[in-house]
C-alpha cells in the first residue's frame, strides 16, 4: 500500500524582539521559578548556584522527582515552545538562578 503525504503548509514562528530576566527564588520546597507566559517563545535557565537544581513543569517537583536536573554552572534551553509555568528546587538553603525568557 503506498502512503500518502498531503503537502502541508507551517508557520514558524523563530525570532524574539524582546527578552528579560525572570525574578526567581528557590529552596527546599518545590516552587514557580517562571510563571506561565502565552507569549513566550523561548526560555534559558544558567545554574550560577553551587548545588544542582531541579526542574519540572509540574508543582510536584523535588530532588528524586524533576524533569531535567541542572547541575552548578550548568545550562537548560528551552527545545519547544512551552509556554506553561516552569517549577524548582534545590536540596537545603536557597538561592537563585540566571533566567531569560524571550517573547
Amino acid at each position: 500500500m503506498a502512503l500518502y503525504n498531503p503537502p502541508a503548509t507551517f508557520t514558524f514562528v523563530d525570532t524574539s524582539s524582546t527578552g528579560s530576566e525572570v525574578a526567581n527564588s528557590l529552596s527546599n520546597v518545590g516552587s514557580i521559578i517562571v510563571p506561565a507566559n502565552t507569549n513566550r517563545q523561548s526560555l534559558t535557565i544558567f545554574n550560577s548556584l553551587t548545588q544542582t537544581v531541579y526542574i519540572d513543569v509540574t508543582s510536584s517537583v523535588s530532588v528524586t522527582n524533576y524533569m531535567v536536573p541542572i547541575p552548578a554552572g550548568g545550562f537548560y534551553e528551552l527545545p519547544i515552545k512551552y509556554t506553561g509555568a516552569f517549577y524548582g528546587i534545590i536540596a537545603s538553603g536557597t538561592g537563585s538562578v540566571e533566567i531569560r525568557e524571550f517573547v
